[in-house]
This record gives C-alpha cells, sequence and structure tokens, in this order.
C-alpha cells in the first residue's frame, strides 16, 4: 500500500506540469497538422500530447532537475523505471479511456 502511495505521489508530482507543457505541445502539433485536409480537432491532439508527449517532457525535467529526488524512491524499494512505467501508463491509459468516451459521446 505504501508503494502505490508513492507512485501516486510521484504521478501527483508530474501532472501539473505535463497538462501545462501538453498545452504548449498540442499548439505546435496542432497548427502542424493544419495542412492535412481534415484536421483533427484541437481536444484529440491535447489528449495525446498529454499522453505521450507531455509525460516524455516532465520526466526529462523531473531528470535533469530534481535527480536527488529518487534516492527518496529508492530507498522506499521503488527503481526509477518502475516510476516512470507506472506513471506514462497511467496517462496513457487515462488518455485512451477519454477518447473512448468521447467517440462513444460523438464528440470525436
Amino acid at each position: 500500500m505504501l508503494k502505490l502511495t508513492l507512485h501516486w505521489e510521484y504521478f501527483k508530482s508530474t501532472l501539473v506540469l505535463n497538462l501545462s507543457s501538453s498545452v504548449l505541445l498540442a499548439f505546435i502539433v496542432h497548427f502542424t497538422l493544419m495542412t492535412l485536409p481534415e484536421p483533427p480537432p484541437f481536444y484529440i491532439v491535447y489528449i495525446r500530447c498529454c499522453m505521450f508527449g507531455g509525460p516524455l517532457l516532465c520526466l526529462l525535467y523531473k531528470e535533469m532537475s530534481r535527480k536527488n529526488e529518487y534516492y527518496f524512491y529508492y530507498n522506499r524499494g521503488i527503481s526509477k523505471l518502475s516510476l516512470f512505467i507506472t506513471t506514462l501508463s497511467t496517462y496513457v491509459l487515462t488518455g485512451y479511456l477519454l477518447i473512448a468516451i468521447l467517440h462513444y459521446a460523438k464528440l470525436a
């Protein structure tokens, strides 16, 4: 139970940075995709950026700026790879769930 709580705390520490960096990344990707005949809506691009691009940028930032934070998790028996995989899989599963709900509601 303690490990699950620590994974949740790590996920929460990446959430704000992920959502804000995904907005910038989604604007860049959306304007790039505007050249297509039928570009996807912005909210789909944003969800996909929250799933893949934002978490990778966030984990890179945390790796560069808060390197000593991983010792706390390592001393509790949680590896850095475990934190990365858990965080990325949470973002991907949440994103696919949101896209499925939007598709079911005929919004996507």
